[in-house]
């Protein structure tokens, strides 16, 4: 968290974005901390603490509406 700002009392992040294989396996976040976003956070990388399953619709990588809310 250090290597992108990210003080202690904001360690807690929102998903803004995540990707979705065909298996159904996320690979990369894009996460909110603070006022802070990141891209591309490896799935290995994220700790969850409240997990809401959910499904998406079909979203490329591209479209401009990713991680806005």
């Amino acid at each position: 968290m250090e290597r992108y700002g990210i003080k202690k009392e904001n360690a807690v992040g929102q998903v803004l974005w995540h990707s979705l294989n065909k298996n159904g396996e996320i690979g990369v976040y894009d996460m909110r901390f603070g006022n802070t976003v990141v891209r591309n956070l490896l799935a290995e990388d994220i700790k969850p603490i409240i997990v809401e399953e959910h499904k998406h619709d079909d979203q490329p990588e591209d479209d401009p509406k990713r991680g806005k809310q």
